[in-house]
């Protein structure tokens, strides 16, 4: 291949990641949020909400995911049934999935409301939970959430927001 044609097929392929770069980005900038995106926390549930319109006609979708830990609680097997904090929390977490974003409302917007709990994982063994030997066994307490997180798609697997992290 000459220096002349190589050169030519680099910049044609250029110029096709440039269309492609312009066109994504000309994408996600026709999409306009009326309000939101919003995050709220209440006890162990976060909701997200938003009013969005320029979705188009390709399928959009949303997903909330929720972090948080759960604190682990000792107890002894003697008689006198003493109890201890655990000294590791565990690690909690939910899901939406994905979420199908309804077609246009009315004049073109959309109101979405996505609501997801945070979900215990399984109790932890004792020396994970930090009690003082495998003899104690664990509970789990409160779970506290500690962050969400929003992603927005257009087509799906095409990320036109986020991920974006809100926090209580």
């Amino acid at each position: 291949m000459t220096q002349a044609k190589a050169t030519r097929k680099v910049g044609i392929f250029a110029a096709v990641l440039t269309m492609l770069a312009l066109t994504v980005s000309m994408a996600a900038a026709a999409v306009t949020f009326h309000s939101g995106p919003d995050v709220t926390f209440s006890g162990d549930s976060a909701t997200a909400t938003f009013n969005v319109s320029g979705l188009g006609n390709d399928p959009a979708a949303a997903q909330l995911d929720v972090f948080g830990s759960v604190e682990t609680i000792c107890h002894n097997g003697g008689k006198n049934g003493q109890e201890a904090p655990g000294q590791n929390p565990a690690e909690a977490q939910g899901s939406s999935g994905i979420v199908p974003l309804k077609k246009s409302e009315k004049n073109g917007r959309s109101t979405v409301s996505i609501t997801v709990e945070l979900v215990p994982p399984a109790v932890p063994s004792a020396t994970d939970a930090g009690c003082p030997n495998d003899n104690w066994t664990v509970t789990l307490g409160d779970l506290t959430i500690t962050s969400a997180t929003l992603t927005i798609y257009q087509p799906l697997g095409n990320v036109i927001y986020g991920p974006v992290t809100f926090f209580p």
